[in-house]
């Protein structure tokens, strides 16, 4: 039974309290009563319990993000939102749960000096919990919309009517002040039973994310190596020894890469990874799940470090040999067992055989649109038939995002050098993968420049990243290739399907070759796909929030 129930009672007690409303939360006649709460200091505590809901994991936005980058398709056709097909609609935005949640930090850092004989640290910690998630949710309003109201203080009506949009560069310095505070007032780790709890090096660790993303280069380098000298943490599996598919595995999910994870309880706080992420295969059913596409597939190397179009050993007509581990990991395809169900293991079919039931392409309108399904979250060890009541953390960070980010920062400041090597290899080495080097050009893990370095961190920031939520979306922005990759054709796997009399009962008549790359029958999945034009960086304004406040101004090219 996970320890941490008061994160879990406190989100159910104080969302009796609280409610989203309209532009930044106008519900003061809904706040706690100052003379019925407030009173001790186990109140502040399951206030700021409360916010850990703010973490992403809890639903399908979360775990579905891949859709909306080139590594992935809804493979329930009519359930991909609108991002996902290019389209930035001011009626789908909006901001009102992220104004609540900044209303509700504000109201514990401002209400907490209420409470009587609250040891000092013990309040300057909750009270850093507070400014950790303020700063948390302002750095996502940043990159979605650009300038945004800053509010720092819970507002009263009368303060509604000078409402206007402050300089994103202005909040930014916000945000690392409220990530610096959590620094200096959390601790370093928390005791079992607050497992969940913010610390000192998930501040570090967010501070360093919003620092990258703005190319914040030495804040951010800065940040992720006080976690690397720290030495209190490294990569599961770190030895290489083929396990890293149990990194997702509840059994794993409290290991020494966790930094920081929302916390699920299976029967009281379930989560729901693989029916929104993945694919259970129930019986030869297709639920489509999140679908790579053929683009993220051919992004992992071959097993000698070589991208695959430089590949010596890639067979393009047996695809998932020779090459990179976290492949197999990640992507569920043709053949594969999903899950072992009480009548045995379920193979998936991808080729579109009437034999594999629901599973192949135009086999079913809810099966894969690529020809392959997501891998990443399928546990072994988890009863297929109570999949919406799994007991799975969500991994918020992990320390391999930690050496991601000093890698990129230390190239991009210094160029070519050892420590971006030595950072991005620790990654690289725990699936057996090749380190990359300067010295030997006749290797194919070679980097002659800063931008030949560059390249490879940001595959691998795919790679290991992949269906992981938002990671991708954030990562083509930030680099300025979101045009490019976006508005290039989507593609699923080729293979051919045709008619001949050796054809086994069943299949209709047709044999089925998946990965065939040419001949008679021959097809290569061409999807929907994205658009994207480069005022869509920014995200429109919410029209709601403009139609309420006239003060506010939409972004350019909406």
């Amino acid at each position: 039974m996970k320890q941490n129930i008061l994160l879990v009672l406190s989100a159910i007690f104080i969302a009796s309290f609280t409610s989203c409303a309209d532009f930044l939360d106008k519900y003061p006649e809904e706040e706690l009563s100052d003379g019925s709460f407030w009173k001790t200091p186990l109140d502040a505590e399951m206030f700021a319990a409360n916010l850990y809901e703010i973490l992403p994991g809890g639903g399908s936005g979360d775990i579905d993000g891949d859709i909306n980058s080139d590594n992935a398709v809804h493979g329930i056709k009519w359930a991909a939102g609108n991002m996902s097909r290019g389209i930035y609609d001011p009626q789908d935005s909006g901001w009102a749960y992220d104004y609540a949640s900044i209303r509700k930090c504000n109201l514990l850092i401002q209400k907490i000096e209420l409470i009587p004989d609250y040891e000092q640290s013990a309040k300057e910690e909750v009270i850093a919990e507070a400014r950790f998630f303020r700063g948390y949710i302002y750095m996502e309003l940043i990159k979605s919309f650009g300038d945004v109201p800053y509010v720092d203080k819970p507002l009263n009506l009368s303060d509604l009517d000078n409402i206007t949009r402050d300089p994103w560069e202005d909040i930014y310095k916000t945000v690392i002040a409220d990530f610096d505070y959590a620094i200096s007032k959390l601790p370093e780790v928390q005791l079992p039973a607050r497992y969940g709890r913010v610390t000192k090096f998930a501040a570090n660790a967010m501070k360093a994310r919003a620092a990258l993303y703005y190319k914040d280069w030495a804040v951010a380098a800065e940040a992720s190596k006080m976690i690397i000298d720290s030495n209190k943490f490294q990569l599961f599996d770190q030895a290489g020894t083929g396990e890293y598919k149990k990194l997702f595995w509840e059994e794993n999910e409290r290991n020494s890469e966790v930094i920081l994870a929302r916390v699920f309880v299976k029967d009281l706080y379930p989560t729901y990874l693989l029916g929104w992420g993945t694919y259970p295969n129930i019986a030869g059913d297709a639920w489509g799940g999140i679908n790579p596409t053929q683009s993220l597939v051919d992004s992992y190397e071959d097993n000698q470090g070589a991208p695959i179009a430089k590949s010596t050993i890639y067979d393009p007509a047996n695809p998932f040999a020779n090459r990179d581990s976290r492949l197999e990991v990640c992507v569920l395809h043709n053949g594969e067992v999903g899950f072992t169900a009480p009548t045995g293991p379920q193979v998936v079919m991808t080729v579109p055989l009437k034999s594999s039931g629901k599973t192949g392409v135009d086999c079913d309108a809810d099966a894969t649109a690529t020809g392959y399904y997501n891998g990443k979250y399928i546990d072994q060890n988890i009863d297929i038939k109570e999949f919406r009541n799994e007991g799975r953390d969500w991994h918020v960070i992990r320390y391999a995002e930690v050496l991601l980010t000093y890698a990129e920062a230390q190239n991009e400041m210094s160029g070519l050098d050892a420590a971006a090597l030595d950072a991005v290899n620790k990654v690289r080495s725990r699936v057996s993968m090749p380190i990359l080097q300067a010295t030997n050009s006749a290797l194919p893990t070679y980097c002659a420049s800063q931008d030949d370095l560059r390249q490879r961190i940001r595959n691998e920031w795919r790679v290991e990243y992949a269906m992981e939520g938002n990671k991708r979306h954030w990562d083509i922005k930030r680099w300025g290739i979101a045009s490019k990759v976006l508005n290039e054709p989507f593609y699923g796997m080729t293979y051919r399907k045709y008619k001949d009399a050796s054809a086994l009962e069943g299949d209709d008549g047709f044999i089925c070759v998946p990965y065939a790359q040419s001949g008679e029958g021959f097809h290569r999945i061409e999807l929907e796909g994205s658009s994207y034009a480069e005022h869509n960086y920014l995200m429109p304004i919410p029209q709601v929030e403009i139609d309420l406040n006239d003060k506010l101004v939409q972004n350019p090219g909406y």
